[in-house]
Parts: structure tokens; C-alpha cells; sequence
């Protein structure tokens, strides 16, 4: 079957009139509008079209299927990192009452379709007939693509459902390789939450006492979520890079988001903000600040998480200017400090125990369980990377004296306990399906995770030792686990197939699994150029001609992808190179971080394609799009009503929302008249 085709008896609809009768559309989000998606023929006959062809429409299907599709991103997407920032009983409410056919933009109900499109698929083929990996990931994908165009069409006109929307394409771009546009869409969120000031907490009456002015305390809750999704967002694409983030915390003055149970029962409550301990300074000064922290998630705790991260990844980008890491008082020791309280202040219903494992799975929260502590140990990772600076070819390594050596090898063995834990922790998941291993993190993830425990097996481990046999039957089930999560993770995310053969080719080659261990290599980006390799005597501490974010970022890093796809760009740091449309702009120098997305898809582990069948579009060449301080800081007050505007409502030039509308966070969109 043609996953792009329509079936014969279905009309287009006047809102994709610039499509072709064969369904074909501009390929905004890297999907060829050509390319041939076969479903097996289940429960068909003769010529009658498979029962899935719906999923490959550019409009959306019948009501009842939208409910369908509907549940199924709630269920999967929605408990995410920090995606639940829709109300889902309003979202409900406005599905079941029809919603009247309206002019306003309905983006935001195309790509929640398109999301929940592919866990419908991987339902489908678990229960009922098996499909193909790719089939499951580009189930839904028009959809996706008339979101953006419907977001592009009124981007003179922002609205908290568009933003919802690029929030959430951002995340799907990511998923399907197309790394430029989720850059993009990441730039795009932050100028959208400039214009609609939810940096800001609306207006000092933040339990929302006064019901006859303001908004309901749901509408709040849900403007605090989606700020800090998109600061999730910018620290993740930003990866520590200055140049490349565009969010600073001291702008961000409101609280942060509540416990599910609460904005589920729509129950106004105090939280604490970002730095633990600290609330907004426009509470009452006799506030009873010990009711703060248990009003407080899942996602407050994820979000704390993501602030140490992004210092950490900082600090990692700026070896060169940081005390040696042994100093008590360094900016290493600090850190390590920042991670372990995180970690050790998790309440219980939040530690990853097996009570804690299957009371969140009832709420389909198992997911972002797993996410939660796998974003520790990746960060503990990425900390403890100076004691392997071979391993992550770390610019400005430091250079470890003989009497630090307890210290370096303390370094090494953390190092692989965290690759251990994570392993460990996406096992316990994966038992649970695929689902549970839905974020678009998890396969970088998983893939670090067995480089380091290769590379400690292999270059750290002395053969000789007592122990040595013993960590290598202990890491080898680990080294599988992560091998057969990726391939379940292929249904979901485009890089994770080409991952997990990277990661199979990589544990055969080092020989530990036959006790012929390889011990002169170094296991690395299996996406690297031969012409990165060459050049291994340079000084990584030496400072270069030009600096620009491509040489300190890894090569798998949105940035680093998104500038492959770009035809026109040049590299700064070698002068006089111009590299052509297909080449990897890399150099020897650089320091690995993995965050959501950064994950190559052009060759595999023995340098051979790796074909994910994705297309990206190509860009313009960035050249001065980045600013690494603006210069200017937000309006002195602290709410949005008070911060350049009269009366209530958003910015005049931010779009708003017609008088008539009791709600104006919730999406209105027409549904499709068809049977």
C-alpha cells in the first residue's frame, strides 16, 4: 500500500488544497512525498486498501479515530520529560463536544494525531499483524507536515496552542532524523515564548482567589508547563554551548510546575522555584513554604535536573579555564556535589524500585520514570568523562600527575558504574515494551552507555586483575540489554536500528564476549570521518584560530546534524575549507555530550551507509544567527499582566484569543466532515 496515498472515496478537504490528488506534500519534515510505505495486507481482500491506510492521509481521519490517536499521545507522549503540559480532561471535554467549525488554527490537534499515529501503529503491529520499523515511524506524517505549514502560514500571530505545537514537531522532527528542522523549531519556540511573555506568571494571584479576573488555575498551570518544556528544549539543543542557547534562568520567574494529581483535579497550589528552597518573591511573607515541595512532580524534579546539566555540560565546554578537578573547591567538585543532592532529595515515589516502577506504569508514567534517573547517570556521565579524555577526545584534558592516580581511577570506576546503571534501568524498562522507552533521549542514551563499558573493558580493565573476568560476564548481559532495547527503540525513533547494529558491530570487534579482547582500540562515534581519525597528535588543549560551536560539539548533536543538511556553510576553525553539501563538518578536537537527538544517521560502524530513509530538507547557511548575550533583561516586574501591557490578555502584537473563547489555552480546530 501507498502510505501517501488517498483512498479513492475520501474529497480533500479545502485546507490542504495546495496538495496533489496522490497526497503528495512539500516535504517539511524530511519525509520524501514519493516514498512507498507498505503495510502486510491484513484482513483485506482482493483490492480493498489495508486497514491502517488512514494513518498515511494528509487529512485527519473521523472523529472516533482522532479519539483514538488522541489517547494514545496521552498515554505515551504527553507523561514525557515535560510534555504534559495540556490539560487532558479539557482537551477531552472539547473533543466530545465536537468543537464548531472554525477559521482558528488546529496544528496542534494535526501532530498530537501524528504522535499518537505511531504508537497506534506499534499497537497494531504487536496485537494484531507485525510492520515494518519504518512504517511505524512514519505512520502520521502528513499530519505533521500540515502542522508546520499551518504553523509557518500564522506565524505573525503566536497563540500558546502554536507553541504547543512547535513544542511537540520539535520532538517529532527528532524522532523521524531530521535534525535542521528540530534546530529550528527550537529557535522558533524561544521567540514564541518572548511574545507571549510565559516567562512570567500572569499575575500575582497565583492560587487564582480572584475567579472573576484572570485565568482558571488550570490555564496557569499549563503556561508554566509549556515554559518549561521549551527551556528543556534550549538547554538540550544548547548542549552547554553559549553561542547555541538562547534561554538565561534569571529571566524564567515563575514557579515551577505542580504534581500531576493536581493539575489533573485542577487544584490551585504553590510550588518552589528552580533553585531548591526558593519561591517567587511576590508570595505573602507569612507563606507556610513547608506545603511547597510535596506540591511538587515529576517534572519540577526532571527540570531541577536539566539546570545541573546544563552546567555541567558547560563546565565540560570549558576545561580549559577550570581548576584541576582534585581541588576540593573546584568547579568539578561542586558539580558532583549539585548531582548527588538532586538526587539524594527524590522522594520515594520517585527512586527507581520496583513499588515505585509499577505504581508509575499505572499511570503511564513508567517512561518518564526511566527517563528521570537515566538523565542522572548520563549526566554523571558526562561529568566523570575527564577520567576517559581518549574516549570523549576531550579538549583541554587535564593531565593527571602520579599521585592523583587514586583519583583518576575513582574517575574511571564511576564513570562505569553510571554506564552500568543505565544499561541496568533501560532493561527493567524495555521488560515493560517499547513504549516505555519512548523518549527521544533513550537511544543516545543507551549507545553511550556500552561505549563506556567497552572502553573501560578494554583500555582500563587490567586483564591480569582478580576481578577482570568477573566485570566482563557481569557487563556482557548489560552490553545485550542495551543492544536489544535499541532495536526495539527502531520503531520510534529513526536512529536507534542504525545504533543498535553500530553497537553490535562495535562489542564483536572488541572481542569480549570471546575472551580475545582487543585492547589497541578506542570505541568511538560510529558516524566519525576517516578524516577526523588522522589528525590524533594535536594539543586538545590547544586553542584554535577560530572557535565555533561545530568543534566542541559531538558530532551526533542536533547542531552538528542540522549543519550536514545545510548545502552553503564553510569551517571557520580550518581556513580556506569549504566543505561540500555531504561531507561532516568535525574535527579531531572534540568533546562528546549526548542529549535528546544527537545521534548521527549517515554511515555505520564500519564506515558503510547506514540508510534511515529520511530526508532532510536543505537550509540556508547559518552565519549570524546565534547571539550569546542579548544584552537586555526582561521588564522589572514579575508577571506578565504588569510587564508592558494594559488590562488583561497577551501582548497586542501576540495573537490573543477571540472574546468569546471562556478558555483561550485550549485548542479550537474544526473536525474533518467525513464518515
Amino acid at each position: 500500500m501507498d502510505f501517501s496515498s488517498y483512498p479513492p472515496s475520501m474529497p480533500e478537504q479545502s485546507s490542504e488544497k495546495t496538495m496533489s490528488r496522490n497526497g503528495s506534500t512539500p516535504s517539511l519534515m524530511g519525509t520524501p512525498p514519493t516514498s512507498q510505505q507498505h503495510f502486510p495486507p491484513v484482513e483485506t481482500t482482493g483490492s480493498s486498501p489495508s486497514p491502517l491506510n488512514w494513518l498515511g492521509t494528509p487529512y485527519l481521519p473521523k472523529p472516533s479515530r482522532i479519539a483514538m490517536l488522541v489517547e494514545e499521545y496521552f498515554n505515551n507522549i504527553h507523561p514525557l520529560r515535560a510534555f504534559a503540559f495540556m490539560h487532558k480532561p479539557s482537551f477531552l471535554q472539547r473533543l466530545d463536544e465536537g468543537l464548531s467549525n472554525s477559521h482558528h488554527n488546529h496544528a496542534l490537534l494535526h501532530v498530537v494525531c501524528a504522535l499518537g499515529a505511531q504508537f497506534y501503529a506499534l499497537s497494531y503491529s504487536q496485537t494484531t499483524a507485525p510492520l515494518g520499523p519504518k512504517s511505524i515511524l512514519l505512520a502520521g506524517t502528513q499530519w505533521a507536515t500540515v502542522a508546520q505549514r499551518l504553523i509557518l502560514d500564522t506565524i505573525d500571530r503566536v497563540t500558546i496552542e502554536s507553541l504547543m505545537a512547535a513544542v511537540l514537531l520539535h520532538d517529532y522532527a527528532v524522532r523521524l532524523g531530521n535534525f535542521a528542522n528540530a534546530f529550528m523549531l527550537s529557535g522558533l519556540t524561544t521567540r514564541m515564548t518572548q511574545a507571549l511573555q510565559i516567562n512570567l506568571e500572569y499575575n500575582t494571584d497565583i492560587i487564582c482567589q480572584d475567579t472573576d479576573n484572570g485565568l482558571p488555575v488550570t490555564v496557569k498551570e499549563s503556561r508554566r508547563r509549556l515554559m518549561w518544556s521549551c527551556y528543556i528544549m534550549d538547554a538540550l539543543v544548547g548542549s552547554g554551548v553559549d553561542q547555541l542557547t538562547l534561554m538565561d534562568e534569571r529571566d524564567i520567574k515563575i514557579q515551577l510546575p505542580c504534581n500531576e494529581r493536581n493539575f489533573t483535579q485542577q487544584v490551585p497550589c504553590l510550588t518552589e522555584t528552580l533553585s531548591p528552597g526558593s519561591w517567587l518573591k511576590i508570595l505573602p511573607e507569612d507563606l507556610d513554604t513547608k506545603t511547597l515541595l510535596p506540591n511538587m512532580g515529576i517534572m519540577a524534579y526532571f527540570i531541577r535536573h536539566i539546570s545541573i546539566r546544563k552546567r555541567v555540560l558547560r563546565y565540560i565546554k570549558h576545561l580549559g579555564d577550570a581548576m584541576v578537578p582534585w581541588d576540593p573547591a573546584s568547579e568539578f567538585a561542586l558539580l558532583d556535589l549539585d548531582c548527588r543532592a538532586w538526587y539524594d532529595s527524590l522522594p520515594a515515589s520517585l527512586q527507581f524500585t520496583p513499588d515505585a516502577m509499577y505504581i508509575r506504569k499505572d499511570t503511564s508514567q513508567l517512561g518518564a520514570l526511566c527517563l528521570l534517573h537515566c538523565m542522572h547517570y548520563q549526566t554523571i556521565c558526562d561529568l566523570y568523562r575527564l577520567g576517559a579524555p581518549a574516549l570523549y577526545k576531550l579538549r583541554a584534558a587535564f593531565d593527571f600527575p602520579p599521585e592523583q592516580g587514586d583519583f583518576l581511577r575513582h574517575l574511571q570506576q564511576v564513570l562505569f558504574d553510571a554506564a552500568q546503571a543505565l544499561a541496568t534501568i533501560i532493561g527493567q524498562a524495555a521488560r515493560h515494551g517499547a513504549q516505555m522507552l519512548a523518549d527521544s533521549w533513550l537511544p543516545t542514551i543507551a549507545y553511550d552507555s556500552c561505549r563506556i563499558m567497552v572502553y573501560h573493558l578494554t583500555q582500563i580493565l587490567d586483564p591480569r586483575s582478580e576481578n577482570a573476568k568477573a566485570l566482563v560476564l557481569v557487563a556482557i548481559p548489560l552490553l545485550r540489554s542495551n543492544i536489544n532495547a535499541l532495536k526495539l527503540m527502531g520503531s520510534l525513533n529513526a536512529i536507534a536500528s542504525s545504533l543498535s547494529s553500530a553497537a553490535e558491530t562495535m562489542l564483536d570487534r572488541s572481542g569480549i564476549e570471546s575472551e580475545l579482547v582487543t585492547h589497541n582500540i578506542i570505541p568511538d562515534d560510529p558516524y566519525q570521518s576517516t578524516e577526523e581519525e588522522e589528525d590524533t597528535s594535536n594539543n586538545l588543549r590547544e586553542t584554535p584560530v577560530q572557535s565555533a560551536p561545530d568543534y566542541v560539539l559531538n558530532p551526533l548533536t542536533i547542531f552538528r546534524m542540522a549543519r550536514k543538511s545545510i548545502p552553503e556553510r564553510h569551517a571557520p576553525e580550518k581556513a580556506g575549507t569549504t566543505s561540500a553539501p555531504n561531507s561532516v563538518l568535525s574535527d579531531n578536537r572534540v568533546d562528546i555530550d549526548v542529549s535528546p537527538g544527537e545521534v548521527a544517521s549517515e554511515s555505520g560502524a564500519d564506515n558503510s551507509p547506514a540508510e534511515l530513509e529520511v530526508d532532510q530538507a536543505s537550509l540556508e547557511e547559518l552565519q549570524t544567527l546565534f547571539m550569546s548575550d542579548l544584552g537586555w533583561a526582561w521588564q522589572p516586574a514579575d508577571t506578565a499582566v504588569g510587564s508592558g501591557t494594559e488590562g488583561t490578555g497577551l501582548l497586542p502584537w501576540a495573537g490573543g484569543y477571540p472574546i468569546t473563547q471562556t478558555q483561550p489555552w485550549l485548542p479550537v480546530f474544526p473536525f474533518p466532515q467525513q464518515s
